[in-house]
């Protein structure tokens, strides 16, 4: 490895920011499965409803259908829409610099750039997990905190961060 430090002054976009929302609650998450499994328990008690023949067994399936889509698909509904305002808060509507990743031999260090506050410093063996997806790496300092590293910004190419993380994590990193 030639780079003994590498620094990442990191500038996020809300498409970025949107991808990332969407990997860390459905793909790591997996918070996608307890609505689709309510659905089809729903839809499976409507089914059966509609198979018994017996009166209002129309009108049960019916507001059973209506449940079993209708809160998955507000639930879905709602997280969209969260994600689109907290970019919109967060003024990504263009790319803007929001912090300063410096990966050395002792872990990870994070310099806030849009406000004044001590500067993060993680050890590689306390670094949750990191994950490689197309356009950028998400780097889990904890279980509920990650920082964006998107491709081209970095002091060196793309593949030499990509080498420097896994020679550091080890088995932690993911594609």
């Amino acid at each position: 490895m030639s780079a003994k430090e590498i620094t990442i002054p990191v500038r996020l976009d809300g498409k970025t920011f949107k991808k990332f929302s969407r990997f860390d609650m459905f793909r790591l998450r997996r918070r996608w499965v307890r609505p689709v499994v309510f659905a089809l328990i729903l839809l499976a008690f409507a089914a059966a409803a509609l198979l018994s023949r017996k009166p209002q067994a129309g009108l049960i399936a019916a507001v059973l259908l209506v449940v079993g889509m209708g809160l998955p698909l507000v639930y879905f509904g709602t997280f969209f829409a969260q994600v689109n305002l907290q970019a919109v808060q967060r003024g990504l509507d263009s790319p803007k610099r929001v912090y300063t990743v410096r990966l050395d031999f002792d872990g990870v260090h994070v310099t806030n750039d849009q406000k004044k506050e001590s500067p993060l410093s993680v050890a590689w063996k306390d670094v949750q997990a990191v994950f490689h997806v197309r356009g950028c790496v998400y780097l889990y300092v904890s279980p509920v905190q990650a920082f964006l590293l998107p491709d081209g910004q970095a002091n060196v190419p793309d593949a030499e961060v990509w080498e420097y993380l896994k020679e550091h994590m080890g088995g932690k990193c993911r594609f």
